[in-house]
């Protein structure tokens, strides 16, 4: 009898342990949630789940208004203020995060995060990804590169959403495409995954008063063509372009950029980090985001006026008159600043 008592005490306190202390095991989303548009009054996420149905996704503002999602977006909001978003699924929040709708003006700073030549995995991109959330940026920037070797799909989660997934919880990844991305089913894969604006290969988005235009791995004839019709659009009080490979002095996008009064151009390609000024224009190289350096694969360029072999990010702070451009590597250390005048009022 006391055996049989015992072998009872025991097989409940199993089913206790495995129903009740052990069943919050597995996270139901294998990708995500995370952000990819952010505007003035709406913000949209997507997400990979198990199982069957969407999650719940409610949003808390200011005085703790209540927002709900319809297709992963929330329509409403207010612009230039932080909501607190969270991730239901089966009636229990299993993800949350935050964002900050744009402003209409630039009356205040906004500031965002750029790097580029990242995914790869290790322990490097894990670093940046870690300093970039750090930060809690409005939106990130990547210069391409997205994926080593390729930018194929089941390469994407372990290069690109594991190690940034801190991050893209609170700010949408707005990426170039890379040689490497693009070298697989010309980078369909990675626009897709991401949601990219445009089809991927060259968009223009825009971040309430900020501006950036996309020209993808280069930027040639096609390119050219379509930076044309975008910077014509009126209304931002600054501009940004990204492009993967570097600007050479001469290129015959420099002009037009200069004319357009554009603040700056970030790139990547180069594992490391430079700042030059080309043809009148800010130039930054920020390939910096956890793919091996090498000074002998990517040597300094000639006329750059800092050039480091380092992992990290640019800050980029950008306020009515002036943005602020500061590298800090995945020591925490800064290793450049610069203070721009702009035109730019709110």
């Amino acid at each position: 009898m006391l055996a049989a008592l015992l072998a009872l005490t025991v097989a409940g306190l199993l089913v206790y342990w495995d129903g009740w202390l052990l069943s919050a095991s597995g996270d139901p989303f294998t990708r995500g949630p995370f952000l990819t548009r952010l505007g003035t009054t709406d913000a949209a996420l997507r997400w990979r789940l198990r199982g069957d149905g969407p999650p719940t996704l409610s949003a808390t503002g200011p005085g703790g208004s209540r927002h709900r999602a319809q297709g992963g977006r929330f329509r409403g909001l207010q612009p230039g203020t932080a909501y607190a978003w969270t991730a239901s699924v089966g009636g229990t929040v299993r993800a949350a995060g935050s964002f900050t709708t744009a402003p209409r003006r630039l009356d205040r700073r906004v500031t965002f995060a750029v790097f580029g030549d990242y995914g790869v995995g290790g322990d490097h991109e894990w670093a940046v990804g870690r300093l970039a959330a750090a930060l809690d940026p409005a939106f990130v920037l990547t210069t391409g590169d997205n994926s080593y070797l390729v930018g194929m799909e089941r390469l994407l989660d372990h290069n690109i959403f594991e190690p940034l997934r801190a991050v893209m919880a609170e700010a949408p990844l707005w990426a170039a495409l890379g040689d490497h991305d693009a070298a697989w089913r010309g980078g369909r894969d990675v626009v897709r995954a991401l949601d990219l604006p445009g089809g991927g290969v060259r968009y223009a988005v825009r971040y309430g008063p900020i501006q950036i235009v996309v020209l993808g791995v280069s930027a040639a004839a096609a390119a050219q063509a379509f930076a044309r019709r975008a910077l014509a659009e009126p209304g931002p009080a600054l501009r940004f372009v990204v492009v993967h490979k570097p600007l050479p002095p001469g290129h015959p996008l420099l002009p037009l950029l200069r004319r357009s009064g554009v603040a700056a151009v970030f790139s990547g390609h180069l594992h490391r980090y430079e700042r030059r000024v080309v043809g009148g224009v800010l130039n930054l190289t920020i390939g910096t985001g956890g793919a091996p350096r090498s000074s002998s694969f990517t040597p300094t360029t000639e006329g750059a006026r800092v050039s480091l072999a380092e992992h990290g990010l640019l800050r980029v702070d950008a306020g009515p008159g002036r943005v602020v451009y500061t590298f800090v590597d995945t020591r925490g250390r800064v290793r450049d600043r610069l203070v721009q005048t702009t035109r730019s009022g709110a």
